[in-house]
């Protein structure tokens, strides 16, 4: 069984987290003589950001167009996203405009100049390094990126799955006890 949309986000955001940490962890230890490792690390980082947002915005939308309209017309709904581009500040903003214009509106509100262009570096290293082109500098910095993917996943889960509602297990781990279709 799929686990619901909300959880799924979750352990996305959890993963994403835990290879940040460890990245940390990795940098703090390596000499300094090891650059090109660092460099190697932080390029792979931004990757995965790159894949997070991608992710996490795939499974909360889709998890909301099924809480919201289900059987063909989530099919129909979600069907685009196979075709998705990669979401850099205008196509992000495009996609999420299709839900309307108040969905609009409070991205581009949320999506601040300083987040603004931390998207569309960050989907430079990524075509960068998609095409053999060696992305270096101030742009690598994975500080940046998580904080990005946080504030995202953040918006996207307030905005789009407010309505499901997650209660602490007997372990303290969050879990989701249901989801509330409207």
């Amino acid at each position: 069984m799929p686990r619901p949309p909300r959880a799924q986000a979750l352990a996305l955001w959890q993963q994403l987290n835990g290879e940040y940490e460890r990245y940390q962890a990795a940098v703090r230890v390596l000499p300094v003589t090891q650059l090109k490792i660092q460099d190697d690390m932080r390029r792979y980082l931004c990757l995965r950001c790159a894949g997070f947002l991608e992710q996490v915005t795939f499974e909360v939308l889709s998890g909301y167009l099924n809480q919201k309209g289900g059987g063909p017309m989530y099919a129909f709904a979600t069907s685009w996203f196979n075709q998705a581009p990669n979401l850099n500040a205008k196509a992000f903003a495009k996609l999420i405009g299709r839900f309307g214009r108040t969905h609009a509106a409070q991205f581009e509100d949320f999506l601040t100049p300083p987040r603004r262009e931390s998207l569309g570096d960050l989907l430079g290293i990524r075509n960068d390094v998609a095409h053999g082109k060696v992305a270096t500098g101030q742009r690598l910095q994975p500080d940046r990126y998580i904080q990005l993917c946080e504030d995202v996943y953040d918006w996207l889960i307030a905005t789009f799955l407010a309505e499901s509602v997650e209660v602490l297990a007997d372990t303290g781990t969050s879990v989701l006890a249901y989801e509330r279709s409207v």
